[in-house]
This record gives C-alpha cells, structure tokens and sequence, in this order.
C-alpha cells in the first residue's frame, strides 16, 4: 500500500510538472507533455476504440487539443484528470464517427460497445436477445434505427453522467480510476453511472 501511494504521489508530481513546464512555455514542455501521458492516453484511447491505429490517430488528436486548450485549465481539478477528459472525448467522438460511417458495422461490435445498457455481461460476446443473426431488409432498418437510439440515449445524459457512464461502460475503466479522471469519491462515480444506465435502459425500453 506504502509502494502505491508513492507512486502515485510521484505520478502526480510528474503531472504537474508538465503543467509548470506549460506555464512557463519551456521549450521541452511538449516533450514532456508526451513523455508522461503518452502511455496513459494511448490505453484509454485503446480501450474505447480497441483498435491499435484508431486509438494512436485519436492519441495524436488529444495531444493537439490539450496543447491548444491548456491556457484555458482553471485549476479546479487536477491536470490529469483534466487531460483524461480531453482522451475520453476525443476517443468516443472518434468512435461515434467510425460507427456512423460503417453501415456494415457487426451486430456483434455493436452489442459489444453497448452491452451494459441493458445491464448485460460483455464476457461472452454474445448478441442481445434483441437483435437478431439474419436480418431481412426490414430487420437492417431497425438494426440501423436502434443504433442510431442508443447513440442518442447516450448523448442525451447529462454531462456529467454521460462521462461517468462513458468511462465505465465503454472504456472499461475501474470506479478508482474513474473517480481519479473526474475528481469525484468512487462512491459518486458508482451512483453517477447507476443513474446513467437507467436512464439509458428507460430510453430503450420499447425496444425490450
């Protein structure tokens, strides 16, 4: 427990040392600004997108944002968190994107990124019950309808359940890193993405 609070005490200091090196507008900032979120940014991005050259396109994405937008960091949080904001967006903007544009994208990838809006395991890979293997013309049609659904019932949380639930479900992330992302107590982030699913289970009910 000793060795983990070090570290974690040592990370955070290293994390604001790029914010200092930002102020001062050292000529390595940039560097260093890669050097110690590089990793970090890349397995979040991975985790939303799962796919290596999705996830370092996105990676570079962040960087160019952050190094735009960090005059703009109030303080309020800490840097880190602030920076795995800026990640999980551009990663699920990114994914949003490639979901829209692939009319062929498989039922199986669908239910897999959605799989606990319904409070399902996403272990088997299995199909939710709703959506079915062989699909008719009609059945595309509602395949395309119920994506485009879920796609708005999440977009339709509020922000603040909306990153929770992103950070969670789609991410994967733990609620301890979730809580260290949003500067929240794990028990806020449990209760945020309980509301989230709900809230997501209610608009897709009809569907059920």
């Amino acid at each position: 427990m000793s060795a983990e609070k070090d570290e974690s005490k040592s990370r955070g200091a290293m994390d604001e040392e790029v914010l200092k090196l930002l102020k001062a507008e050292h000529p390595n900032a940039a560097d260093r600004l890669v050097d110690i979120f590089g990793n970090r940014i890349y397995g979040l991005s991975l985790r939303i997108l799962t796919s290596e050259e999705d996830a370092q396109e996105a990676v570079q994405e962040t960087f160019l944002t952050i190094w735009r937008k960090w005059p703009t960091f109030k303080e309020k949080s800490k840097f880190s968190s602030w920076v795995y904001r800026i990640a999980a967006n551009q990663a699920y903007m990114k994914l949003r994107k490639k979901m829209k544009r692939r009319g062929e994208v498989s039922l199986e990838e669908l239910s897999n990124k959605q799989h606990t809006a319904l409070g399902e395991s996403s272990g088997s890979g299995r199909l939710h019950p709703w959506i079915k293997r062989s699909l008719s013309p009609d059945q595309e049609l509602e395949r395309d309808e119920l994506r485009t659904l879920i796609e708005k019932a999440i977009q339709s949380l509020e922000p603040i359940y909306r990153m929770a639930y992103m950070l969670k479900d789609i991410a994967g992330m733990s609620l301890r890193e979730i809580a260290e992302v949003m500067n929240l107590s794990e028990a806020a982030v449990k209760s945020r993405v309980h509301r989230a699913r709900l809230e997501v289970r209610k608009r897709l009910e009809p569907l059920l």
